[in-house]
């Protein structure tokens, strides 16, 4: 038999979580207060919480709590006490984004169970077991993994490992989303994801419109469902089974759990074949009815990219009846794709992409029929059975045409059977309670009762056990034995208004004694009760916001001794000052003497040799499929540079190849962008730089990212100049590098947007290599241009056409003790290159003002130049929430 897997349920609502624990989760996550990552979600009160917590306690729920957003250096200056108080409300877990944030929460309480957010982009068993040293107990994987590469994460490592297995897919990886940012000034990694993934984008191939494809929301994926997987994640022995959906409503949580609770016991109990889920078509029905963008197994399979986007529509759509084959006065025939009649009342949508037709009506009967054939050449002849949708007369059947799609996107019927799951107390899943009474003439009766902690809470058994005030008395009358225990199943069995039903009872009741059925009920409310008030009883935790407080002021005493060792090495006189330099934050004036470093990072090998004889001192190697390094290395050294090779953004199972290749050639430093390429490179020798995919934003990520073997790491570009320039009060600066000029990468995704929209193929070499081909930019609903490319394990990154320049902050960036600047180039020609690189090297070096090179470089760019979100001062409020 199987281990028995976790079924983590979202909740957003009170209702949700109803709806989540009586039809069978094992688990529910939701938001801690004031730090919610679904922003237009509710947000809980702390009362809220415990109560919600106590709740799910008491029926062997586990409850964890939401904090998966990154924490700026103010706020978590700010947290130990915030957090003692959430710990104290006794969450089984936190699941968390920021490393600096986890390292917190176990200074504060070490017992804290936290889990690693999928935000944290784990793709490899290196990267797991990398952040297990934080104290990390479980790992939610990146939703780009096949099954087979989950089953060799979970080769890799002892962290238990969890995995979405329904609910919407995002294109990007999460952690590595900057969409929302760039163009809507909200970010997704603090929960105010603006999903511009579905809005409808153009693509234009080598400078023109490219029109043959219907792929209008080319980054819109379908939405997950793993239940033909569930199998084979329980072989590989995924511990948890996570569903998305915060911001759905509390029927769709119901009838998720459900689906996926009922699948799970069959699987379990090895009452079905392989294959067979035991599920009916009832189960299945309202996943799709009540919001589905159409269902896929994801990447649970492997790529195909044909399949993962629709392109057609973006936003829920539900269950697909087929396509119009005729269309009469009020009604219309359809394909029957599917075996599930429509109800009276449900919504029906029609469509057609090619014209922007859409429109919808309530439905007002359905019936199958055989034989739709009215007259000669209406093109019906030969069809199978057809589904007949009647319509009221107010509907305009006149506006549908043949061939439109047609859906099911509502039903008022499902969802009122669904709610009752949840709110109809005879429909409840309860727990069963087992209790023995036992007793005898002359002493009082006594009752045990007791609960079997579920497969999932072992050694959490919970048991109670009271007594009659009444002493036993001989009955008048002979007692039947039977009768007895007739009488004491019926009053201990009254549980309806608890989370119990009657398991087994034992009665050992010796002699002939009267037994009131009153004394028995006042002894089942006692001892109820009593077990529950032991059900919540929760493990010792030693929770401190003073030990919080120590950890983050140690942190800040050694980069304060860090900064001034650097100073001295690079100032001998900086001694001098150093009692002086006791009394303050910042060490600017010290650092002004050291020279800036500056590295160019280059994505072609034709770029390098426009770069000689310029005033800079490292290059970055960071090519597309296919293109060697060997040469290029070789002749970036002879220009004087060192050289320098960029990881790829994401390390997953099999793609060793490319760090092999970083170790084979060594290079004079790495540039490092995900953990599990930090893991194997730690201890290889060559100096390592980290980059702002490792999403440092506060200094207790920064002090473990640096103890990882980091030279320098580049801050995370969530954050804006006050955010940065306060972390910078907290750190020493001459660890930190930051990008003065870059396209900004707005979403890095295992999605291929060229494969999709260019060709036929669902996956490499299907493809063609067709990237490799053109040059592709993709214009928004703004007007605006954006740059499409990929990178050496085929995923996309769509860089904003805009370019950002930092250099306004140079002066100040400075005097924080920052020395290490950055330049990324994209597809420029090397002329573009030269000229642009020339530029930025004299500002930084001080030959040109700032104001004249940033005019100057903004005359270089094709769409003009952004300033971005360093300079993005506004706080986004969710005007729903206001109102």
């Amino acid at each position: 038999m199987m281990k028995e897997q976790e079924l983590l349920m979202p909740v957003g609502t009170w209702e949700m979580l109803e709806a989540a624990v009586k039809n069978g989760a094992n688990a529910v996550y939701f938001g801690v207060p004031h730090w919610n990552a679904r922003g237009r979600t509710e947000d809980f009160s702390f009362e809220d919480v415990k109560a919600m917590i106590e709740y799910a306690r008491s029926r062997g729920v586990r409850s964890f709590m939401a904090m998966n957003v990154l924490v700026f250096e103010r706020e978590l200056q700010e947290l130990p006490e915030f957090l003692s108080q959430i710990i104290a409300l006794k969450p089984d877990a936190f699941i968390i984004q920021d490393i600096g944030l986890a390292r917190l929460i176990r200074a504060i309480c070490p017992e804290q169970e936290i889990h690693a957010s999928t935000q944290m982009t784990l793709a490899s068993a290196e990267g797991v077991n990398l952040v297990k040293s934080i104290g990390f107990n479980r790992a939610v994987l990146s939703r780009e993994l096949s099954a087979k590469q989950i089953a060799a994460v979970k080769s890799g490592t002892d962290l238990e490992i969890e995995v979405f297995v329904h609910g919407a897919l995002c294109v990007s990886y999460s952690g590595q989303c900057l969409t929302s940012e760039n163009f809507g000034g909200r970010s997704a990694n603090r929960g105010q994801c603006a999903q511009s993934c579905r809005l409808p984008y153009r693509i234009f191939v080598d400078g023109k419109e490219f029109t043959e494809t219907d792929a209008q929301y080319l980054f819109s994926t379908r939405d997950l469902c793993a239940l033909p997987k569930l199998e084979e994640l329980a072989e590989i022995g995924v511990e948890s089974l996570k569903v998305e959906g915060r911001l759905k409503s509390p029927e769709y949580v119901a009838a998720v759990t459900r689906a996926y609770r009922k699948a799970l016991d069959n699987i379990s109990a090895a009452t079905s074949k392989r294959g067979d889920l035991g599920l009916e078509s009832s189960d299945l029905e309202p996943l799709e009815v009540l919001f589905s963008r159409g269902l896929t197994t994801g990447w649970l399979d492997g790529d195909n990219h044909q399949e993962l986007v629709n392109g057609t529509f973006s936003n829920h759509h539900g269950l697909y009846l087929g396509k119009v084959v005729k269309v009469e006065r009020s009604s219309v025939f359809v394909t029957a794709e599917k075996e599930w009649l429509p109800r009276p009342g449900d919504g029906i949508l029609f469509e057609d992409y090619r014209f922007d037709v859409s429109l919808g009506s309530r439905l007002y009967g359905a019936q199958i029929v055989h034989n739709a054939h009215s007259k000669r050449g209406d093109g019906m002849r030969g069809m199978g059975p057809l589904l007949r949708l009647d319509f009221g007369y107010d509907f305009d059947t006149r506006k549908i045409g043949r061939n439109m799609d047609v859906f099911r996107n509502d039903s008022p019927t499902l969802e009122k059977e669904l709610r009752k799951t949840f709110t109809d107390r005879n429909q409840e899943t309860k727990r069963a309670v087992n209790m023995e009474l036992s007793g005898a003439v002359g002493e009082p009766l006594t009752l045990k009762v007791w609960l079997a902690a579920p497969p999932l809470m072992q050694g959490m058994d919970k048991a109670a056990e009271v007594q009659s005030e009444q002493i036993l008395e001989q009955a008048k009358n002979a007692v039947d034995p039977a009768a007895l225990e007739a009488l004491a199943r019926k009053e201990l069995g009254g549980l309806s208004a608890t989370p119990y039903e009657l398991g087994s009872l034992m009665v050992h009741v010796a002699g002939a004694p009267f037994v009131p059925g009153k004394v028995l009920r006042n002894l089942r409310q006692s001892a109820i009760q009593q077990l529950g008030a032991s059900s919540l009883q929760w493990k010792e935790m030693n929770i401190s916001a003073a030990n919080g407080k120590k950890f983050l002021q140690t942190i800040s005493a050694k980069f304060a001794v860090a900064a001034k060792k650097s100073a001295a090495a690079q100032d001998p006189s900086a001694s001098l000052r150093s009692a002086q330099d006791d009394t303050q934050k910042e060490f600017g004036i010290v650092h002004k003497v050291a020279k800036p470093v500056i590295s160019v990072l280059v994505r072609n090998p034709e770029q390098i040799a426009a770069l000689k004889g310029l005033d800079i001192d490292n290059v970055i190697m960071d090519f597309d499929w296919g293109v060697k390094y060997d040469e290029p290395l070789q002749q970036i050294r002879e220009l004087g540079f060192k050289a320098g090779m960029a990881t790829l953004r994401i390390h997953k199972p099999g793609e060793n190849h490319y760090l092999k290749k970083i170790l084979e050639l060594c290079p004079d430093f790495a540039l490092v962008r995900n953990l599990g390429s930090l893991s194997i490179l730690k201890d290889s020798g060559i100096p390592l730089v980290g980059d702002y995919s490792l999403n440092a934003a506060n200094s207790a990520s920064y002090e473990w990212l640096l103890d990882q073997g980091l030279q320098t790491i580049h801050p995370s570009w969530d954050l804006n100049s006050t955010q940065l320039f306060d972390l910078l009060k907290n750190i020493d600066g001459s660890r930190l590098e930051l990008t003065l000029h870059q396209y900004m990468p707005a979403f890095h995704s295992e999605y291929c947007a060229f494969a999709r929209s260019l060709t036929t193929g669902r996956r490499f070499p299907e493809c063609g290599k067709i990237c490799t081909q053109h040059k592709v930019e993709i214009l928004d609903h703004k007007g605006e241009r954006h740059f499409l490319q990929s990178d050496a394990e085929c995923r996309n990154t769509l860089f904003v056409g805009r370019p950002q320049s930092a250099l306004k902050l140079m002066p100040q960036l400075r005097t924080s003790g920052v020395n290490h600047f950055r330049l990324e180039m994209l597809n420029e020609d090397p002329e573009t290159v030269r000229r642009k690189v020339l530029i930025y090297t004299q500002a930084i070096r001080g030959k040109v003002s700032i104001e004249d090179a940033i005019r100057e470089a903004g005359i270089q760019e094709k769409y003009g130049l952004s300033e971005g979100q360093l300079f993005n001062e506004s706080t986004w409020q969710n005007r729903k929430k206001c109102d």
